[in-house]
């Protein structure tokens, strides 16, 4: 089979994938800094600052749930070509990499 001339080279698409990964990684991260800066140094009305630690709890929960998934995303993109699951007596595997011609 011939590739199509529209795709990437699977190495390449690896690395531009692995890229975006570690940018989303890099820009959750700076979120949650910025959540926890406003934490410790933001001016808090009184009246207010039960509520807003609720919102800013719930996004720190948020960004962190998505910075496994980007974790996960890019071990699974740079590391693992292949991968295989069961689950209450069904199978799933799946396997990547370079064509063999």
């Amino acid at each position: 089979m011939r590739r199509s001339q529209g795709w990437l080279a699977p190495d390449w698409r690896r690395t531009v994938l692995a890229l975006v990964f570690a940018g989303a990684g890099i820009a959750l991260t700076l979120m949650s800094v910025w959540l926890a800066w406003n934490v410790l140094n933001a001016p808090w009305p009184a009246a207010l600052a039960a509520a807003r630690l609720n919102i800013v709890g719930g996004a720190l929960y948020a960004v962190l749930g998505l910075i496994g998934v980007v974790l996960t995303g890019l071990s699974m993109t740079v590391a693992l070509r292949q991968v295989s699951a069961r689950f209450m007596g069904a199978d799933f595997s799946a396997s990547g990499g370079d064509d063999p011609q």
